[in-house]
């Protein structure tokens, strides 16, 4: 994966996210990730009330021109417990954004 595909994909993966209406998702930062086949975004999300933060690392295959894989990441942190329930429902979104990207970005 380039530089270039990888900014596209943070670019997706932010617009794919976007469409979700149950949650609110915002990104943080993007998590350097030179010389490898992935890229790394820290997010923030409100939902039902109740805000987190992690990080969604999107990987290829090993020659880099299979689908990408979206993975989350959830730190611990006690000030922001979040339940499972929670996490299933991000990582669905996830899937959604996932499907997104995967329509999207040109990997050729």
């Amino acid at each position: 994966m380039t530089e270039e595909q990888k900014t596209e994909a943070i670019k997706l993966v932010k617009q794919g996210l976007e469409t979700i209406q149950a949650r609110e998702y915002r990104e943080i930062a993007e998590i350097p990730t030179e010389g490898k086949q992935q890229f790394e975004i820290k997010y923030s999300f409100v939902n039902e009330g109740v805000e987190g933060i992690f990080n969604i690392i999107g990987n290829t295959g090993a020659n880099g021109t299979e689908a990408v894989s979206l993975v989350s990441e959830f730190t611990d942190d006690p000030l922001h417990s979040i339940s499972d329930l929670t996490k299933e429902q991000i990582n669905t979104d996830l899937r959604s954004a996932q499907d997104f990207l995967n329509k999207n970005l040109n990997m050729a």
